[in-house]
């Protein structure tokens, strides 16, 4: 029998042509939300984000960050995948790494030069060593390494990725999950995720009773950490209780009811819309307007003149206002600055330097001084630089530069230059 079919009809012209159809039906297995906590936590970031990446399958430039703590977790899988010592020696942990780090072209990566990819490397081989030397004593084979599974709870089909699971004996585990980023205070929601599916994965029992021999009825979390793996730093966490677990599980319900509502209105903010590869989909960036349709986006080379012409105006005035925000923070910091120097955020850094410079109010009256006191060739022509370079000169006559300075209103030049942080 021929299936009936779901497709929503056709939509109506907008402003960019044909505008999108309703979103389709969330990606379901066995009748089942498919959910993990990446995916949570993108919701929560962005719901029309979300449905960018999971529903239209566009997809993302790749991230450098990415790809450098993929690399990392591909080197650690390598030294704990042994069932018994010796494990491997750091130098072949560090040759898994290259082998994974080589797989791929710098661009390929998300970096956008090699010099970028080289020293990223470098670090690698350097936290490697540094974590091998932290941990060389106390190296013993782990129960599971990137256990990954899929449970079914709450109509949902949760998957976690636990980077390292260690047997504590009576069915007890503790869970590991590196981090390779900004060494900064970490909620466990991540860690609850995998409190709450792994006490619900009968594979886990199964395979307690395969390694070690033990039937157990239950399996339950003893201990929790995340390591950062540049700092060589342990951040435990004791078994959440049921109201903690209760709590974050209303949260993951609340997000997947949602979802399968087809609610995706964008949350724009500063942070989240910063590094935003779908900018140029969103609403928040066309004035409120209807987005465009994700492959004709994509496919902007063959768009109409007058299409066009809106995008341009539409993403000038954006550019405008850009820039209108840009000086005001200039000034602001100029004046927070005083006498320049150097100044940190959390992700940049910058250096400033305050440099006095003149304004002349009326250029008429600055030539008829020039011309009167025979300066106009001192001047090189008129430019700005000459005026100055005149009124700064020690030998013209006193009663010209009285009277070029009252053509003139003295300001200070600020000079930005900024960095961003690498981690």
């Amino acid at each position: 029998m021929k299936k009936k079919s779901n497709a929503a009809p056709p939509a109506a012209p907008g402003l960019f042509g044909e505008l999108p159809a309703a979103a389709p039906a969330p990606a379901q297995k066995s009748g089942l939300l498919s959910f993990s906590y990446s995916k949570l936590s993108l919701y929560e970031e962005c719901p029309l984000k979300y449905k960018f990446k999971y529903l239209d399958k566009i997809k993302e430039e790749p991230k450098f960050y990415f790809a450098f703590g993929s690399a990392i977790h591909s080197a650690l899988e390598f030294l704990y995948s042994v069932k018994a010592p010796p494990f491997p020696s750091i130098e072949e942990v560090c040759e898994a790494f290259r082998r994974e780090w080589t797989a791929k072209s710098y661009l390929e990566k998300g970096y956008r030069t090699q010099q970028k990819s080289d020293d990223d490397y470098q670090k690698g081989l350097l936290m490697l060593r540094a974590y091998y030397e932290h941990n060389r004593a106390r190296l013993a084979p782990p129960f599971l390494v990137e256990y990954s599974t899929d449970v079914e709870a709450d109509g949902l089909l949760v998957r976690i990725i636990a980077d390292k699971i260690e047997y504590l004996g009576e069915g007890r585990l503790l869970i590991t999950d590196y981090k390779t980023g900004k060494d900064v205070k970490r909620q466990p929601s991540q860690l609850y995720m995998y409190q709450k599916i792994a006490e619900l994965d009968p594979r886990l029992k199964e395979k307690i009773a395969e390694q070690y021999g033990q039937k157990v009825s239950s399996v339950r979390i003893g201990r929790m950490l995340y390591y950062h793996v540049p700092t060589n730093k342990e951040y435990s966490f004791e078994r959440a209780d049921d109201k903690e677990i209760g709590s974050f599980w209303e949260r993951v319900l609340g997000v997947a009811e949602s979802i399968r509502g087809l609610k995706f209105d964008p949350t724009p903010g500063e942070m989240q819309c910063k590094w935003c590869d779908y900018k140029a989909l969103c609403p928040h960036f066309f004035g409120g307007q209807p987005h465009p349709d994700p492959a004709a986006a994509q496919a902007a080379a063959g768009e109409k003149i007058e299409t066009l012409v809106d995008r341009y105006g539409r993403l000038k005035e954006r550019m405008d206002e850009l820039q209108a925000q840009l000086s005001e923070v200039a000034e602001s910091i100029g004046r927070a600055a005083k006498d320049g120097g150097e100044y940190s955020g959390a992700e940049y850094s910058l250096k400033v330097k305050k440099n006095p410079k003149w304004e002349f109010k009326d250029r008429e009256a600055v030539i008829s001084v020039l011309n009167q006191f025979d300066l106009y060739q001192r001047a090189l022509s008129l430019t700005l630089t000459g005026i100055t370079g005149v009124l700064d000169s020690a030998d013209i006559p006193d009663d010209a530069r009285k009277k070029l300075l009252e053509q003139a209103v003295k300001k200070t030049a600020v000079d930005i230059k900024i960095v961003k942080k690498v981690y």
